[in-house]
């Protein structure tokens, strides 16, 4: 396993485990994510978890991810504890410090 998939792996438990979020989808447009599905089928490699997408833009990193949120409460808070809790753990490791970090509300309830 290289690095970058060890760290989508772990980010993608750390947000799992983030108060208000009810699952993680994929960030990878539906398209992209079958082309690669079936890449992986013909090349018989796994290319990785697509849940928390790590991207470089101009030479930065670039974190998308995409939540649900439990029923009853403020999807705004959640994104921003999502936000701030990947924020933290890139800060507290070797990892490049990302340019922008995304979050968006997939499902609410």
């Amino acid at each position: 396993m290289d690095d970058r998939t060890a760290l989508t792996l772990t980010l993608t438990d750390l947000v799992r485990r983030v108060p208000g979020v009810t699952d993680v989808y994929s960030s990878v447009p539906v398209l992209v994510a079958t082309v690669s599905k079936l890449s992986q089928l013909v090349t018989r490699r796994d290319l990785g978890p697509d849940l928390v997408t790590l991207s470089e833009v101009d030479g930065e990193l670039v974190v998308a991810v995409t939540i649900g949120v439990g029923e009853g409460l403020s999807a705004t808070e959640v994104c921003r504890e999502v936000y701030d809790a990947i924020a933290e753990h890139l800060a507290a490791g070797t990892a490049p410090q990302p340019a922008s970090i995304a979050v968006t509300v997939g499902r609410i309830g």
